[in-house]
């Protein structure tokens, strides 16, 4: 899903979802990025937002992961923002990862 700044139709990010194997199973994971001059607006989290509501309302997916490099802060925060809960340290690639999950029924309780 691409992020559309509205006043330019200007494409500015992506927001998407996929199994990841370095994942407990089933491992759907979340995932986003976004142009570094329109960090910081509230525009990822509202895409990741947006894309955990429609996985959950139109899917058969019952929990999603997410993951962040320890020290980028802002990509913590907006898995935070959205529900997702932390389960720990994931090691990828030699890379260390806060590990966070969000299922159905906690997304649903969150309302």
């Amino acid at each position: 899903m691409g992020i559309i700044l509205k006043e330019t139709g200007e494409l500015i990010g992506w927001c998407a979802s996929g199994i990841k194997d370095e994942l407990p199973a089933p491992g759907r994971e979340i995932m986003y990025a976004i142009s570094k001059e329109h960090r910081g607006k509230g525009y990822t989290t509202q895409a990741a937002q947006g894309m955990i509501k429609y996985l959950f309302a139109h899917t058969i997916v019952e929990v999603l992961n997410a993951i962040a490099l320890l020290h980028n802060l802002p990509s913590n925060r907006v898995i935070q923002k959205s529900g997702f809960q932390l389960q720990g340290i994931i090691e990828i690639d030699n890379e260390s990862y806060n590990h966070y999950k969000l299922d159905r029924q906690n997304w649903i309780n969150q309302d």
